[in-house]
């Protein structure tokens, strides 16, 4: 059985959002270092990989959106 990572896990919640929907963090600390951190360990898992998102902080919380997927805009 495998187990799933705390970078699997929200590459999955991510994937699973709709167009425009988005999911937000409450994190401490220095929350431009948590939103990039967050970037670069969505960057590598699977489920997200031709997932079109956006990692913002706003009003001191991460805000992670799903614009799209990388496979829709090709096809335009």
């Amino acid at each position: 059985m495998k187990r799933t990572t705390k970078w699997g896990s929200l590459g999955e919640r991510v994937a699973k959002l709709q167009d425009g929907e988005s999911i937000v963090l409450e994190c401490g600390g220095d929350l431009a270092e948590e939103a990039k951190k967050i970037r670069n360990g969505l960057h590598s898992i699977k489920a997200c990989i031709l997932v079109r998102r956006t990692v913002k902080v706003v009003g001191g919380n991460i805000v992670i959106t799903r614009l799209g997927a990388w496979w829709r805009a090709a096809q335009a």
